[in-house]
């Protein structure tokens, strides 16, 4: 499956999510879905959406494409590949490893840990520790996204030869610091609701 391909599930996935598609009858989200899926891959001109797409977002990580299959699947069927449980692992993962890496990539501090995907046998026994604990949690899909992100690593399947470029990316990222500030914020203004007098 080329780069192209993949950024069009990734548009799929936007599209799909912002129409609510999973209102819709089960054929009704199908056919929205194979027509945005056209719509995204088929060329205009010289470049398909997806393909412009990807001019500005790079290769999409396994994070993102985790997410993007995901969404497909949940809005489409009504089934998920990431329980909750799941999907909280992975976006706090997600979430620490961009505080980690973007910060410091910026040039804030002398380290660099951008470097460390260059194949650091630091970065890669941190890497294997995490996602054996993982595994040995049960969180099955966390283990799956680094062995994705690993093989196509190895095998070359992208333009860049840093690991990082294949674990995370500033969209996943963005989505993962998103959500844990939206959920952080909905249980503050829970709380807070729990505690003001009754009138």
């Amino acid at each position: 499956m080329s780069g192209t391909t993949l950024v069009g599930l990734f548009c799929v996935a936007v599209v799909a999510t912002v129409l609510r598609v999973h209102r819709l009858p089960v054929r009704a989200r199908y056919a929205l879905a194979a027509a945005a899926a056209i719509a995204v891959l088929v060329p205009i001109g010289d470049l398909s959406i997806a393909a412009t797409v990807r001019g500005a977002t790079g290769d999409l990580s396994a994070a993102t494409l985790a997410l993007a299959g995901n969404a497909v699947l949940t809005r489409l069927t009504g089934r998920t590949l990431l329980e909750r449980r799941e999907r909280h692992a992975l976006v706090w993962l997600v979430a620490g490893a961009a505080l980690f890496l973007y910060p410091f990539a910026l040039g804030w501090t002398p380290f660099d840990p951008y470097a460390l995907g260059f194949g650091s046998i630091v970065f890669i026994s941190v890497l294997l520790a995490i996602t054996l604990a993982a595994w040995r949690a049960g969180r099955y899909p966390v283990v799956f996204m680094v062995l994705a992100a690993a093989l196509a690593w190895l095998g070359g399947l992208y333009e860049s030869r840093n690991l990082w470029d294949y674990l995370i990316d500033p969209l996943a990222a963005a989505y993962a610091l998103g959500a844990l500030l939206s959920s952080g914020a909905g249980k503050l203004l829970s709380q807070r609701r729990q505690r003001a007098p009754v009138v």
